[in-house]
Parts: C-alpha cells; structure tokens; sequence
C-alpha cells in the first residue's frame, strides 16, 4: 500500500487502515492458471493458505521476515540503512517530560496527572503479559505482532510532535513546538534556579544572596586534585555524615560513596554550591548584552527569594515588584573561566552602547550624596568616626575639621563635602566647568544639582571605573555603606506636608487661585493656537475684538475635531504654558519639602508628577478619542446637564482631550476619575506591548552573525559579505574592554540590543494619536512597507566573480562602487564664493554684469576623484531641469582656472 506523506498528517486516522498484502504478479497468472501448492512457502504461516489464492494479507512478522531474506544490495538501493526499517525500539520521553504534579485540596500532598501518551506506553508495556498467555495459542506469532502493531501505531497516533488537528476538527492539546517549550524548556535541573530578586544594599555588588534551602540542591561539579583534594575531601566528608551516599566519576563510570576518606585524585565531584562559588545571572527578557552578568555566589539564611544589591538593577533592567532572576551554575572549569573573564561583573564596568558605568549610585544612596553634598550639611566628630568605619580604607587619616569652634556646637565639624571626599580615591581629580572641581580626592567645590552624581558619561562614577577598573567597585561599595548610614541617621520620610505645601488654609487658597488662572491661560493659548492654524477662523479672528469670551466663539466653530496637525500644535502651546505653571509650583516649594529632594536628587519622581499630585492633574489625552464629548466644567453637576442638553451632534464640547483642575491630594470628582482612569491607563502596555519583543526578535534574526573581521571592517560570518568598512564608536565613548578592535566582536547583536533597550525603554511614554510616541516613531523607521513615500532606495550588487583571483580584489572594487554611489553635494566642493562686476563686453551677451565665481577645493575633488569638466555638465543639467519648474533665470556656467556663474535675462 503507497501512502504519502502529506494524507498521513492530514488525516493520521489511516494509520488503523493500513493493510499489509502479498500479490502475485500478472505475468505469473498469465502463464499458469493454477499456482502450485508449494507457492506461499516462503512466507512463514500456521496453516498454508489455499493454492489457488493470489493474495494474501501479511502480519507485521511475516512482511519482516520477507525483507529480511531479500538480496542486501538490491534492499541497499532503496534504503541506506536496512536496519532502520525495522522498528526494534520505541523511544520514549522521560516521566517527569509528561506526568505533572497537580495540588489536590482534599489530600497532604499532590496528586499525579497522566497525559494520553503515557497511559498508551503503559498499555504497551503491559503487552507483554497477554503474550505469555497467548504462547500455547497455534497462531501465536500472528496474534503477538497484531497485537504490538496496534499498541505501537497508538503511541505514534499521540505522539505530541505530529499535530492532531485535522481539516474538519480541531485540538486544543500542546503540540509540536509549544509542547516541547512548556514541557521541556521550562524544566529545571540540579544546575539551575529561578526566584524573585529582593535588595539587600549589605551584599556586595559582584555579590548574590542564595537562600540555604535552594543551595542545598545546587550542585557543582568539581575535578579533584593535588591542590583541591583536602577541602573536597572534608567537605564530601561532612555531605555523608547528613546523606547516606556520594555519587562520584572515576575514571568515567559512576560509582557511589557511602564511607568517609574514599576520594582519589582525579575523581570528579558533584559538591553543594558554596560561597564564592561564579553563577550566571539573568533576568528575561534580555534586552542588552549586559543583562546577562556572573556573580559570586553569597549563602543568606533567608526563605525563597534571591537578595542583589538595589545598584545591580540597572544592568538588569529590574525592580523589586516580583522580578524573577535566572541562575544558572557552571559545571566545567572551562565554564567557570569564560563566566570570569566575559561577564563576571568587574570585567564589565562599562557600558558598551555608550561608555556609562554600568553600576552606579541610585534610588536611597543617589538620594543622600546629593542631601551629603549640600552646603547645610555638618557632621560632628563621632558621626564622622561611625562613617569612616564603612569605609573600605577605614584606617585612612581623617582630614582637619572645616569648623573649629560654633555657637551651636561644642566640638569642631566636619561639613558634607569632606566625608563624601574621604568616598573618592586619594589621586582622583574630576572637573565639569564650571562648577564641580575635584582635586586629588578632594571636593572644592560642587553645585547644588545632581547632575554630576548621576550615571552619565560624564558623570563622577562613570570616570571612576575609566581611571581605577575594579578597583572602583569596592568604593562604590563602601560609598552605598556610607550613604545609607547617612540616610538612616538623618531620615527622609514623604507626609502630608508634602503634599499640602503651605500648612495654612489661606496659603493655600491663593496656590489654588493661582493654579486655576495658569489653567486658564494655557486653555486661552490652546485655543488661540487653534484658531491661528485654522484656515476657517477668518470670521471668528474678525469678531475677536467684540467678543468678550473667546471660548464662545471658538465652541460654535467645529473645524478643530478632524485636524489632527492643528490639535498637536495647539497642544504644545497648552505644554509650554503648563510648564510656567510647573515653574510656579517648584518656586512655592520648600526646600526640606522630602518630594522636591529626591526629584532633584534624580533618585524618584519627576516634576509633572510632583504638580499632579499638590497642584492639579492637567492635560488627559486618551490612546483614542474619548467615547462622549465632554462638557467645558468637569463635574456631576454639568455632565447632568450636558447629557440633558441632547444626544449626538447635538451636544457641544468635544472629545479629543480633558483638563483636571483638582490634584490627587485634593481629590477628584466622579466624570475627573473616569476621564483619568480612560486616558492614563489606556495609553501604556495596552496593544503596543509586543512591539519591543517584536523588534527584537526580528533584528536579531538579521543581525545575529555581524562580526568585526581581521581588517576592521564588519561583515557577515555567513558569506563574508562586507556590510561596514570600518566600525567606529563615538569620540567621547569609552569602555573597560577596546571591544571595538577586537577581532569577531559581535557587533550586529550589540546593534540589536541597543535598538531594542531603547524600544522597551519607549514603553514608559504615552501612545496617542495626539502625541509624538518614541516607540512607534522607531517602529516606522525600521519597518518596511511597501508603498511608501520616501525616496531612498536600496540595491544589492554582486561584483564578478573573477576578481577573487586578485588578492582583496572584493575590497577594493566594493570601495570603487561606494565611491561613484556616494552623493556628493557641490557645497561641499566649494572653497570660496565670490560676486564679481564683469565690467565690459557684458553688453555683448545681454547678460547681468555681476558675475558668481566658485573657487571649488583641489583636495576635494582629488578626494572624490571628480573632475571639474563632469562637475559643470552636472549643475548645468540639473538646473536646466528645474529652471522651469521654479521660474528661474537663466544661467551660463564656464569652467576655467576659476568656476564662474553668470545670469542672462529672460
């Protein structure tokens, strides 16, 4: 029976038709009428079957037993390998890959849960009782291989790896690849880990808290030897005084240790993880080549949960709001060694997109080096001692007190700046003019911003691990010490003064006052602006001086719902009023106000959140036009009133944006709560969630096999297909490692994470149709759509093929072709201009007696390998094209020791 591929997974059902036959050919009955009886001898049988029969059907045993007396070189020219025909085995998955453990609410522990597959292997399994009973059967053998047959054709039936679906039914069971990711990506073995991440700012950077429970089923693989063999010895020692066995490798068989002293050099060891022991740290999705780092591994008498120090976050793009991190522990010392010196974290300091450090002082500790650095701050001896003893060099001489003696202190002080000086190496000078000097360790002076605290390439810390490598790790780590101390003894608490900014009703009335006005002003400009850009505003322009309400005027007209272009714009005009009224509300703050200090600190929160929360929500634009038109007041009172008015277009206001007068610590009203709730939670993560995964995934597909070759130039590691001819990075760009000359860098992967930590960073800014959105802008430029209005194009050329006979004969006919495909514009050709009077004989060519001359640059056109005959027939037809279009005189272009331009009349 043929049976095609194709029908077999369309419709799997015709596995149980399947029907195996032994046909006489035709030439055979043609010569003789009757067979003779001795015909089917060859196929083994209980009883003969009839000689006048010229088809019989065969068992499994019998169809074997044929193939198996056939010629080995006629079999071998339709199979390669005979032995494979024959099913002798049936591979099965391991238990764990399809059995799950399901919580029962009415026993102590889990229950188990068989799939189909597994129930059809134990029915397999269990075949081979009925054969016993069937050994005295005369038709034993055709029973037995029918009966596998069939047990063995239903565990292919529910094999997960062929779809069940077919054209008239469907399945909702996990097949194929979704399959193998639930049940097999997702297991987890005794060398790796998964657990939420937790701060704990006491572990060290290059540091990571394991709970005890989980390293107890850790396990690390370890060679003994002469050096290493007493630790391993007393270690494996005390594993078998709390386990009764040891499973060891010697000399590639597993052998199992139950006495203490049985170890020998050159046994291999699968010992607990312990400290110090290098684990591989990752938090999905991986959006940049550093979120994958190798941390030491610090045993924590804690339940559940991974602690990193809150300065790690940044690499891994994480929080602790049940952030999960993925451990994975190296099991060979070549493993070991290339987590050490790739991405262990000291080798690693900076980031390679663009030079940052990639630890750096934030949240608590960004917040106290700004509050240590300020002026107010004086510190008295014992508290300068208890600081110093954080230090990482606390034994260091403690520098001369800034103030001797005061009115309101007994014993001299120290001020802020001397112990965030005593934080910083002792030869380090750093300066930003002009403000910040710091000379031989020694801050002399700083401004009152944060700016250069915080992670920049220009920052303080990012030229610290430019200037000192890993060295500057342990005074981070000693400065975070230092800065929370601080903290903790100062305190920084956020209360309802706050957020009130004036503790008296009063005050507070004029703020509101104040509040309404700048509101009123910024609406006033939005309209203003609307009208302005409208080109059916004439009549309401007009009437302008005689109408006493602006806004009556601009609410009859309705030409600005389906402007889009007018309604951005009138938005930025409403922004820029709005950040007056910002302006205003920083200039009525206090300075001990807790808010305003880690704002700016840069630690937490941002301006326009700290005025939403004391002064007033403002502007709401929601993903999508608002669902009803919205009246001009935002209250119950007039949303009653405007439902009353009519239905449809009848109604008036509009629907493209809201203005909320009230703040959160003043509470909003009932129509305030919806319109915020409609526009500020529909704009983020909403539909727009899966771009950044999107990108990702498809720039790492292109760009995976980028890599810098051995002259520089980049090209793909399939082809050798040039893509870059040098590979360059920014001037003031700098990094721990040369990794832009390093021979086979990544760099096409490196293109790709930098592109997509930006889109993933993008999630965070609004999605409207009202305002620029970052992340759908880079959307548009790497998205190819056909149809689209810009005018570059892009064209592939093969070169010929006998130019590899020339030694770099590709490199350099591909820099030949960029040279003639390079655009060249004549400004840059040009020198010197100059507009000269021609003088005499101009009369004779009627034309303009000034004269242009170009002095165009011998170098450059070298350089561009142009000559200055091409360069005059280029602009006389290019102007000639569009002399006529644009109602341009006419010209006369000449060459000669100087290029000269001369315009005749029409």
């Amino acid at each position: 029976m043929t049976l095609s591929k194709a029908k077999l997974q369309r419709d799997p059902s015709v596995m149980d038709k399947i029907s195996l036959t032994a046909e006489v050919a035709d030439r055979v009955t043609d010569s003789a009428e009757v067979l003779p009886l001795d015909y089917w001898d060859f196929v083994p049988h209980h009883h003969p079957p009839q000689s006048n029969m010229t088809k019989i059907l065969l068992s499994p045993y019998q169809a074997s037993h044929i193939l198996k007396q056939l010629d080995p070189e006629l079999f071998s020219r339709f199979a390669s390998r005979p032995e494979l025909i024959f099913l002798s085995c049936l591979p099965v998955t391991p238990n764990f890959h399809r059995v799950a453990e399901l919580p029962y609410g009415f026993s102590d522990g889990p229950r188990l849960a068989y799939d189909d597959l597994t129930k059809a292997y134990k029915r397999t399994v269990d075949v081979g009782r009925k054969l016993d009973d069937l050994r005295q059967h005369p038709q034993f053998s055709v029973l037995a291989s029918s009966l596998v047959t069939s047990r063995v054709v239903e565990c292919l039936k529910l094999s997960k790896l062929h779809s069940k679906k077919t054209d008239k039914e469907s399945s909702t069971d996990t097949h194929g690849m979704k399959w193998l990711k639930d049940a097999i990506l997702s297991k987890r073995s005794d060398n790796a880990f998964r657990g939420t991440m937790v701060g704990d700012p006491k572990i060290r950077l290059h540091e990571i808290g394991i709970p005890v429970d989980l390293a107890s089923n850790l396990l690390v693989s370890e060679h003994v030897n002469s050096y290493n063999f007493d630790s391993i010895n007393s270690k494996c020692n005390c594993y078998l005084l709390a386990n009764e066995k040891l499973v060891i490798k010697r000399s590639g068989k597993t052998i199992i240790v139950r006495k203490p002293n049985q170890l020998v050099i050159g046994d291999t060891v699968h010992r607990l993880l312990q400290d110090g022991d290098l684990i591989l740290i990752n938090r999905p999705p991986s959006i940049h080549q550093h979120s994958v780092i190798g941390l030491s591994a610090k045993l924590l008498p804690v339940q559940s949960v991974l602690s990193i120090n809150p300065l790690c976050c940044a690499p891994l793009a994480g929080d602790f709001d049940g952030d999960c991190l993925h451990g994975y522990v190296p099991q060979s010392i070549q493993s070991r060694v290339e987590l050490e010196e790739l991405v262990s974290l000291s080798h690693q300091l900076l980031n390679a997109q663009d030079g940052r450090s990639l630890v750096s002082l934030t949240h608590d500790s960004l917040a106290a080096a700004y509050l240590l650095t300020s002026s107010e701050v004086l510190l008295k001896k014992t508290e300068v001692q208890q600081f110093q003893m954080l230090l990482c060099h606390p034994l260091s001489p403690t520098p001369g007190p800034a103030i001797m003696k005061s009115i309101h202190s007994h014993g001299p002080l120290w001020t802020g700046k001397q112990l965030f000086s005593m934080l910083l190496p002792s030869d380090m000078s750093f300066s930003i003019e002009p403000k910040v000097h710091i000379i031989d360790g020694e801050v002399l002076a700083c401004p009152s911003e944060s700016f250069w605290l915080q992670n920049s390439i220009s920052g303080l810390f990012s030229v610290m691990f430019k200037q000192y490598g890993d060295k500057a790790l342990e005074l981070l780590s000693s400065a975070q010490d230092v800065l929370c101390e601080f903290l903790t003894m100062r305190g920084l608490s956020v209360s309802l003064s706050d957020i009130y900014l004036f503790p008296d009703h009063d005050s507070r009335r004029k703020l509101a006052d104040g509040v309404n006005l700048a509101l009123d002003d910024a609406e006033e400009a939005f309209r203003i602006k609307q009208i302005l850009l409208s080109p059916d505003s004439i009549s309401i322009l007009k009437c302008y001086d005689d109408c006493a309400d602006l806004s009556q005027s601009y609410e009859q007209s309705n030409f600005i719902q389906s402007n889009l272009p007018i309604i951005k714009s009138s938005i930025m005009a409403f922004k820029s009023v709005f950040s007056d009224l910002q302006k205003m509300v920083q200039q009525h703050t206090a300075k001990n106000n807790s808010m305003m200090m880690m704002t700016n600190a840069g630690s937490k929160g941002s301006m326009l959140k700290f005025v939403q929360q004391t002064a007033c929500v403002g502007l709401q634009l929601p993903a999508s036009r608002f669902p009803f038109r919205i009246p001009s007041e935002l209250s119950c009172a007039s949303w009653n009133r405007h439902k009353s008015e009519g239905t449809g277009e009848c109604l008036g206001g509009q629907n493209l944006y809201a203005v909320i007068r009230n703040s959160f610590a003043g509470g909003l009203n009932p129509l305030e709560c919806l319109l915020h709730s409609i526009s500020g939670r529909a704009n983020f993560f909403s539909e727009n969630a899966d771009v950044p995964g999107t990108l990702t995934r498809k720039l790492m597909y292109h760009l995976r096999d980028l890599y810098v070759a051995y002259d520089g130039t980049v090209r793909s590691s399939y082809g050798q297909q040039i893509m870059q001819f040098t590979y360059d990075t920014a001037e003031d760009m700098c990094s721990d490692r040369n990794v832009e000359g390093e021979l086979g860098a990544p760099v096409g992967s490196w293109a790709a994470c930098s592109i997509s930590e930006a889109a993933y960073g993008a999630l965070d800014h609004p999605v409207n149709s009202l305002e620029e959105s970052p992340l759908m802008n880079l959307q548009d430029v790497l998205k190819c759509q056909k149809g689209g209005t810009s005018m570059d194009h892009v064209g592939l050329l093969f070169l010929s093929k006998n130019l590899k006979k020339y030694r770099y004969g590709l490199e350099y006919a591909s820099l030949e072709v960029k040279d003639h495909l390079e655009p060249v514009n004549f400004s840059d050709l040009v020198a010197t201009v100059m507009i000269l009077y021609g003088g005499c004989g101009i009369e004779s060519t009627k034309g303009s007696p000034w004269i242009t001359h170009f002095h165009l640059s011998q170098e450059m056109m070298t350089k561009k390998r142009l000559g200055l005959t091409l360069v005059v027939e280029e602009l006389t037809e290019q102007y000639n094209a569009k002399r006529d279009k644009l109602n341009f005189p006419k010209v006369y272009i000449s060459k000669g020791v100087k290029m000269k331009i001369q315009y005749m009349p029409c």
